[in-house]
């Protein structure tokens, strides 16, 4: 049998999908922003404490509870967009990882409770215990990355099926080439924005310690991510580095646009200016977004153009979606406004 016969098709009826694209790249792009500073800022947190310095992983061990649920939170609507968009590869990789993708929810759940105990019970605990706790948290967050990059890689592939049907049930992408650099592109760019939000965490609390290790960090994971971005370029298929190359001049522009803007964001971290680092990095996450939807636009490309879709006009899903955005929206940043109010109140 032929893996692309698993692809639902149907008629053509042409439409413009740009703007659930953009959709998809933004709320992606501000999903990917609280993971890693979530991830990111737990991981050196984790990596000073086992040096023996606990101060830093108190201090942000104190936010991840917050950031992690903002994060989950966050990735709801980006997953919502893949799978009205890309839906008929998405689901069909999902279900060939079988449990391995199950397990990503019960994982997930494992750290997010373990941060929650690690912020409340911190006291009664033993540092020992403590260690482990955050560690196998941290552990956690990273089997959850490393199997969306299974599912994201494996649903571009359907040529890479082909295992299921020698009997293979829950398998791993294991054979891309592009699967390795990817993840770990993705985390090390997680620990560069966690270096920034433990800069910025530490000019909030007026700790120039806190200042100096986050932007250490940030320097160092983005010039190390950078040698990881060209690996994960060179480990493209022909057709998609080409493109990348100039065959396709929007996606040389947003690659040039996002190098562009490393560049400029690594300026500033080297001038330790967190917050113009933290504006750089916004746009950066965005126009590598960009980049990765690129990418998964030119290797679906034989298989599938959203040019295609069948469209029933039925919009009114989409326009409730955008009214509890915009409520949504202002009852956060009333919260907030309280919640601000009542801080300068006790101080």
């Amino acid at each position: 049998m032929n893996p692309a016969s698993l692809i639902p098709m149907a008629e053509p009826i042409p439409i413009h999908w740009a703007w659930f694209d953009i959709l998809l790249i933004t709320t992606f792009a501000a999903h990917v922003l609280f993971m890693n500073a979530m991830l990111g800022s737990a991981a050196i947190g984790l990596a000073r404490a086992l040096r023996g310095q606990s101060e830093l992983i108190r201090a942000v061990g104190m936010k991840l509870p917050p950031l992690l649920a903002l994060t989950i939170n966050l990735g709801v609507a980006p997953l919502l967009f893949l799978q009205v968009n890309y839906g008929n590869f998405d689901y069909v990789s999902s279900v060939l990882m079988g449990g391995w993708w199950l397990a990503v929810i019960f994982v997930l759940l494992y750290s997010y409770y373990g941060f929650y105990l690690y912020k409340f019970k911190y006291e009664t605990m033993g540092a020992g215990m403590r260690l482990a706790l955050f560690g196998s948290s941290v552990l956690g967050l990273l089997y959850v990355g490393f199997m969306f990059s299974n599912n994201m890689t494996l649903m571009l592939r359907p040529e890479g099926w082909q295992p299921y049907f020698d009997g293979y049930d829950g398998f791993l992408n294991w054979r891309d080439p592009a699967l390795y650099p990817r993840f770990l592109h993705m985390m090390v760019g997680a620990v560069a924005v966690g270096g920034l939000f433990v800069a910025l965490l530490g000019r909030h609390q007026k700790n120039d310690g806190f200042v100096e290790t986050g932007m250490w960090w940030f320097t160092r994971a983005t010039m190390v991510n950078l040698a990881l971005g060209v690996w994960f370029l060179m480990a493209l298929p022909d057709k998609v580095l080409l493109a990348f190359m100039g065959s396709n001049l929007p996606a040389t522009l947003t690659l040039a646009a996002g190098l562009a803007s490393a560049g400029m964001l690594l300026y500033a971290g080297f001038r330790m200016e967190p917050m113009r680092v933290a504006g750089w990095a916004v746009l950066t996450v965005f126009l590598m977004a960009c980049i990765r939807h690129w990418v998964r636009v030119l290797y679906l490309e034989p298989w599938f153009s959203m040019d295609s879709v069948p469209v029933t006009n039925q919009y009114g899903s989409f326009y409730l979606f955008l009214g509890f955005v915009v409520a949504g929206g202002g009852i956060i940043a009333y919260m907030l406004k309280l919640y601000f109010k009542s801080r300068q109140g006790r101080a």
